[in-house]
């Protein structure tokens, strides 16, 4: 009787290997990520204006906004800290002002916002003003003071109301990025033209990403109510509303003045 013929060839582990994977010639690319705008109104129904679309959408590592009293700083870049917050594991996020109360409001409206998305509030160990997710990722606000800068590292700094924070303040927390590469978002409305937010708004740096927005840009504020403003205090009304670096009215020697003098 005839022994059984077989014919050698590769095995199943060899024939897996050699094997590709058939593509369809029809299939979509993958989708891209969605744009931070396109989340807020997505998912929670806020309408952004096309200059606050481009807050919440540019990449930039060092982002400084200059805008006009009740023009959204504090929602749209709540918002933008939360989606990134959400969506990068283990980022920390810092927040600071000229009072921790303020800095304490921005911190509330991603609360909010995290809530509606379904998130538990959980508060990061050691900070009354915090928010912590559970992909590790936390966001919190220090306190008006150089001791601040003592143990913290961070993602992202950002600093609200920047023009009445102290320039001290700032240089003593702005090393939290430092050894992470991390971003800075400064933002907002002018005062006097001097100090850190001033400068750089002004020195021209090309690394800062700069948006500027006047009341011209928010025709939901009430024009009766501007007009107002305007008879009471003209200076005080063109750094709120126009977003003009102006001394204040009661100070002796203007910023002109003093120009003037040491041209000679």
């Amino acid at each position: 009787m005839e022994r059984p013929f077989f014919i050698l060839g590769p095995s199943i582990r060899e024939l897996a290997r050699l094997v590709k994977p058939e593509v369809c010639p029809n299939a979509e690319p993958a989708a891209k990520a969605e744009k931070t705008s396109e989340w807020a109104k997505d998912l929670l129904h806020f309408k952004p204006s096309e200059k606050q679309t481009e807050v919440l959408d540019i990449d930039a590592k060092y982002l400084i906004l200059c805008c006009n009293r009740q023009w959204g700083k504090t929602t749209t870049i709540a918002l933008k800290a939360l989606h990134r917050a959400i969506t990068i594991p283990d980022q920390t996020i810092v927040i600071i002002s000229r009072t921790k109360l303020q800095a304490g409001i921005l911190i509330d409206r991603a609360c909010t916002y995290a809530v509606r998305l379904g998130h538990k509030i959980r508060r990061a160990l050691g900070h009354q003003f915090s928010l912590q997710l559970p992909n590790g990722s936390k966001i919190f606000a220090v306190p008006h003071t150089t001791d601040t800068s003592v143990g913290n590292t961070a993602n992202v700094l950002i600093v609200d109301e920047a023009a009445l924070v102290k320039d001290q303040v700032y240089f003593s927390v702005s090393p939290f990025v430092a050894r992470t590469h991390g971003a800075i978002w400064l933002m907002s409305t002018p005062r006097r033209p001097a100090g850190f937010f001033h400068n750089i708004w002004t020195n021209g740096d090309q690394r800062w990403h700069r948006i500027f927005s006047t009341v011209k840009d928010c025709p939901d504020i009430d024009p009766d109510f501007l007009e107002m403003q305007k008879k009471i205090d003209e200076i005080k009304y063109r750094q709120d509303f126009d977003c003009e670096f102006l001394q204040p009215a009661n100070r002796l020697f203007t910023e002109e003045m003093i120009d003037n003098m040491t041209k000679f």
